[in-house]
């Protein structure tokens, strides 16, 4: 369905009590799709969801039709809630907003989200009241225009630390904050590229451990809006250590260096 849908009414989005089915929409932003090591961690992640009785639909953006934002404003004037764009995004809009919980799923690129991701962000706006208003935290935000789903994210970098993922926390922190809602959880993964690097090594057994780890977490999250501090605590363990992993990481890339030095 292309654009050029209203976005008028919507699912109410109460705290999910007394709902029957908790929605889950995954908006994935790698160009790797199901080869990346983010859809791992979606994929465990989405078994748990399941298990626990929720519907959950993984939204491969990658394969969508999503033109940048002309910022052109007519969503807010010309054609309220509507743009002008004639690509997926109207759909794309409407299953966020029938989400109850719209979890963001991209690898870290640059410190940041990917292009994908950021283009699909930027065209948010049909959802968004143009009018300003003074926020409870002091910012200067939005007039609230609908009942927004909750949000919850999944990063992944190839950096050690957990920390690699900090920026985009914020970024979505913020976000959730501008659209009245909050991050109910993050699942961010320092080293992931040993999430598919590391399924026929002899770090196979700790992968299984975390993608075991981090089913959990999906269930946990449709059954109580929140990861556990336990299972929290096990999904922020490293495969190794820092400095093990960055020697690794730099003999890997010499090697991949070497070989097409070779080639010339």
């Amino acid at each position: 369905m292309k654009n050029g849908i209203w976005l008028s009414l919507f699912t109410v989005h109460g705290p999910f009590k007394g709902v029957n089915v908790v929605k889950i929409t995954i908006f994935y932003s790698s160009i790797h799709k199901t080869r990346g090591n983010t859809y791992v961690i979606i994929d465990a992640f989405a078994h748990g969801a399941k298990a626990a009785g929720a519907k959950v639909d993984i939204v491969f953006l990658a394969e969508k039709e999503v033109h940048p934002c002309m910022a052109c404003l007519k969503c807010w004037t010309k054609t309220p809630g509507k743009c002008v764009i004639p690509d997926d995004m109207g759909q794309l809009l409407n299953q966020f907003m029938e989400s109850d919980i719209a979890v963001m799923a991209t690898p870290v690129y640059i410190h940041n989200v990917t292009g994908i991701m950021k283009t699909f962000l930027d065209r948010m706006m049909p959802i968004i009241d143009p009018h300003l208003v003074k926020m409870e935290n002091g910012y200067t935000g939005h007039v609230k225009k609908h009942i927004y789903p909750k949000f919850g994210l999944i990063a992944t970098g190839a950096f050690p630390e957990q920390k690699c993922c900090e920026y985009v926390s914020r970024y979505f922190n913020r976000l959730a904050v501008e659209l009245y809602s909050d991050v109910l959880f993050e699942i961010c993964r320092g080293e992931a590229i040993l999430l598919k690097m590391g399924e026929k090594t002899p770090l196979s057994p700790m992968v299984d451990e975390y993608k075991k780890n981090v089913r959990k977490a999906g269930e946990e999250v449709v059954k109580n809006m929140k990861i556990s501090e336990a299972t929290a605590k096990k999904i922020d363990q490293l495969f190794m250590p820092e400095d093990m992993y960055i020697k690794q990481a730099n003999q890997y890339w010499d090697s991949r260096i070497a070989h097409y030095e070779k080639s010339k």
